[in-house]
């Protein structure tokens, strides 16, 4: 059974990892993904990249930007304010991670 690191959560979704497997969760809405580390981290940059790329809309709700997922047959169809809050938690969730590796290298001294 797995046992999870909880890198992020709210009400809204959350970002978790296997101790074990090392697998991703990320659930946000509707949707949940199961990542493998590279995919994770593939993913996190694409949010980036498309959060930076943004141009902002007049109706910040409209669902008009696409994600792609791991799975090709698969994409992910947001609003801005949709990316903006996954941009955000997935940014959390990565700056908690890197923490924990951070803090483990003086661990292990």
């Amino acid at each position: 059974m797995c046992q999870f690191t909880n890198w992020y959560a709210d009400e809204d979704g959350y970002v978790i990892q296997c101790k074990e497997c090392m697998h991703f969760q990320v659930s946000f809405g509707t949707i949940m993904l199961t990542l493998d580390e590279q995919q994770y981290q593939t993913f996190v940059a694409i949010v980036a990249a498309k959060k930076q790329a943004l141009v902002p809309m007049q109706d910040c709700n409209c669902k008009c930007i696409i994600l792609p997922t791991p799975s090709s047959a698969v994409n992910i169809v947001l609003s801005e304010k949709e990316l903006n809050f996954l941009f955000d938690m997935t940014q959390a969730a990565d700056n908690e991670l890197k923490a924990s590796q951070l803090l483990s290298l003086f661990q292990k001294v």
